[in-house]
């Protein structure tokens, strides 16, 4: 793709359309192959940054109007719930599905959605871990941010806590509930008939 065969973090950065803190998020959490200069700086294998884009930027379509809703559960089951009840709220929005904390990482570095709604307990990167590296890069703010666990409050607390300012659930979920808090955050209303 080209005759560079390698990136400054800054290059990649504007390749790749997100902030120099999300590439080097993205370098140690290994989504893109780097190594580090005797002079501490970051340089980007350029096939690693030609390999996300071809991967990652045909998949997301612009969505004018719509505000972005990206959620993040392990459990295919329970977030094709979520997907099709927030669908079927009559909102305009868009959700995107992640599997886990670094997923959804990943896809907040590309786009900031306008609302996150995460599980905590997941494999590898859990949600806590990834609310707690958005706030470092100040990615998101807590009123953007719903937290539906099914850990016993003990649990949670042991693995840091929820933040203050972030709405929290447990599961099951009351989906009434849900739907008032998404309306507030996103300042939606639901058109007569929904």
């Amino acid at each position: 793709m080209n005759e560079k065969e390698y990136y400054s973090t800054v290059e990649a950065a504007k390749l790749l359309g997100v902030s120099v803190r999300t590439v080097q998020l993205w370098v140690e959490n290994g989504a893109l192959e780097a190594w580090k200069t005797a002079g501490g700086h970051r340089r980007i294998v350029s096939t690693s940054v030609d390999d996300y884009i071809s991967k990652h930027q045909t998949s997301h379509e612009s969505k004018s109007g719509k505000k972005s809703i990206l959620v993040v559960e392990d459990n295919p089951t329970v977030s094709k719930f979520y997907e099709a009840a927030i669908n079927s709220w009559g909102l305009p929005v868009a959700v995107t599905v992640k599997n886990d904390g670094f997923e959804g990482l990943v896809e907040i570095g590309r786009k900031i959605p306008d609302l996150v709604i995460s599980d905590v307990y997941m494999p590898g990167m859990d949600g806590l871990q990834m609310i707690r590296s958005m706030y470092k890069s100040q990615l998101l703010s807590s009123d953007q941010i719903i937290i539906i666990s099914g850990l016993t409050p003990e649990s949670i607390q042991d693995r840091g806590g929820i933040p203050s300012g972030v709405d929290y659930f447990t599961k099951p979920v009351n989906v009434e509930q849900l739907k008032q808090c998404v309306m507030q955050k996103l300042s939606l209303s639901v058109s007569p008939g929904s």
